[in-house]
C-alpha cells in the first residue's frame, strides 16, 4: 500500500484506521532539540524510543470518526496501534533483516517494520509470537498491553507493508527460517576478521 511509505501522518493514520482497520492512538513525539515529549513530565529519565511509543498502556484505541482530527491536532506525534488483531516480534535489525531476506523469496507475506539500524519488528498472528520468544534478544508484545510504533513515527519505516485482507503468519511458521538466520549469524560472528 503506496499511502503507508508516505510521511503525512494522518493520511497514514486513516489508512490503518480505515482501510487496515487497526486500532490506533496517538503517541509521543519526537523533537529535535527536546527530544521525546514524554521527558516533559519525566525531564531526567531516559526514553528507550524517543517520538515511537504511546502515551499511556494499555493502549486507548481512538474511535474511527476521531482519527484524523486527533492526528491534525498532533502534528509529529507516533502512530501507535495496539495488539489484539496481531502480535509483535522485535528482533535485533540484522536478525530481522536476514530474516525478511530469507522470507521474501516464500509466498508468505509477513509485515515488517524496522526502527533505525536498531530493530525490526514482525506482526504475525494474534496468540503465536510466544513461539519465538526463546531466542536470544527477541521480544514480544501481544494482548491487552501490547503495541507498535507505525511509520511515519520517529525513524520508524515499512521493510514488508500489511495489504488488505492479507492473512498474517504464524510466528511458528518463521521459526525454522529465523533459526537458519540465528545459525548464519552467530557462525559469522565467530569467524576471525583479517
Amino acid at each position: 500500500m503506496r499511502a503507508l511509505h508516505s510521511r503525512d501522518l494522518t493520511g497514514c493514520a486513516m489508512t490503518y484506521a480505515s482501510v487496515l482497520d487497526w486500532p490506533i492512538a496517538v503517541g509521543h513525539r519526537y523533537r529535535r532539540t527536546g527530544g521525546c515529549t514524554c521527558q516533559d513530565t519525566d525531564p531526567g529519565g531516559l526514553c528507550p524510543a524517543p517520538g515511537a511509543h504511546p502515551r499511556a498502556i494499555p493502549v486507548e484505541p481512538l474511535a474511527a470518526d476521531a482519527v484524523a482530527t486527533a492526528f491534525d491536532q498532533a502534528p509529529g506525534a507516533s502512530i501507535i496501534a495496539a495488539c489484539g488483531l496481531f502480535d509483535v516480534i522485535t528482533l535485533p535489525y540484522l536478525l530481522g533483516a536476514g530474516l525478511m531476506v530469507r522470507l521474501d523469496r516464500l509466498p508468505v507475506h509477513t509485515p515488517c517494520l524496522m526502527t533505525g539500524q536498531a530493530r525490526a519488528s514482525l506482526l504475525v498472528s494474534p496468540g503465536t509470537a510466544r513461539e519465538l520468544s526463546g531466542y536470544a534478544g527477541v521480544t514480544v508484545r501481544s494482548g491487552t498491553h501490547g503495541w507498535v510504533a507505525l511509520p511515519p513515527s520517529h525513524q520508524t519505516r515499512w521493510d514488508t507493508a500489511p495489504e488488505p485482507g492479507q492473512p498474517l503468519p504464524r510466528a511458528g511458521d518463521l521459526d525454522p527460517h529465523l533459526q537458519r538466520v540465528a545459525e548464519i549469524a552467530s557462525r559469522e560472528a565467530k569467524r576471525p576478521t583479517s
